[in-house]
């Protein structure tokens, strides 16, 4: 799953932690989790990525929606 943790001085944390202990998995920006609302009118309003790449993805990719480590993997 995706956690954000955001502090009191304004810093943000985008990490990958395991659906069954928590445990960190890997750190993600946000292009990892930008997705591009179905509702949008692409005639009217474009989604770029920070490298100014057309984000046309519509959902959160699988492997960060269920994820587990290696120990609960086994």
């Amino acid at each position: 799953m995706i956690k954000l943790e955001l502090t009191s001085n304004g810093t943000q944390t985008i990490t990958k932690v395991c659906n069954h202990c928590g445990c960190h998995i890997d750190n993600l920006t946000t292009d990892d989790i930008l997705v591009k609302p179905d509702w949008v009118d692409s005639n009217v309003l474009e989604f770029k990525d920070s490298q100014g790449n057309e984000v046309t993805r519509t959902e959160i990719p699988s492997d960060l929606k269920e994820c587990k480590c290696e120990e609960c993997n086994d």
